[in-house]
């Protein structure tokens, strides 16, 4: 699945599949679906580390992003302005894209 979203001034096309859980676990060093579990519980409790939840926030974004940049997080990063995490609207509409690209993929359980 494939959408194009607006943060800030940037449009960045964004693509889920099953690169992006390769990618992120190679770039990131954890697993993706646990880290949005860690977004999804942080949403529920309220949040107590706002910079975690943006870190993974940006971190999913990169990895769905990934197909269409040869940038590395870092530089990735540096393209956007520091307001854009006061932006309640556009981090909404981040998670909701980021919920759509990865709503249907479920983590597989193994039963014997």
């Amino acid at each position: 699945m494939e959408k194009t979203i607006k943060i800030g001034e940037q449009e960045l096309t964004l693509r889920s599949s099953l690169l992006t859980i390769i990618t992120y676990k190679n770039t990131f060093g954890s697993d993706l679906f646990n880290d949005v579990s860690k977004l999804n519980v942080s949403r529920k409790n309220g949040i107590s580390n706002p910079t975690h939840v943006i870190q993974i926030l940006f971190q999913i974004i990169y990895a769905l992003h990934k197909p269409f940049t040869k940038k590395n997080f870092e530089e990735f990063l540096n393209d956007f302005d520091f307001s854009i995490i006061s932006d309640v609207k556009a981090l909404e509409e981040l998670a909701r894209v980021i919920g759509d690209l990865l709503g249907t993929i479920k983590k597989p359980t193994y039963t014997p």
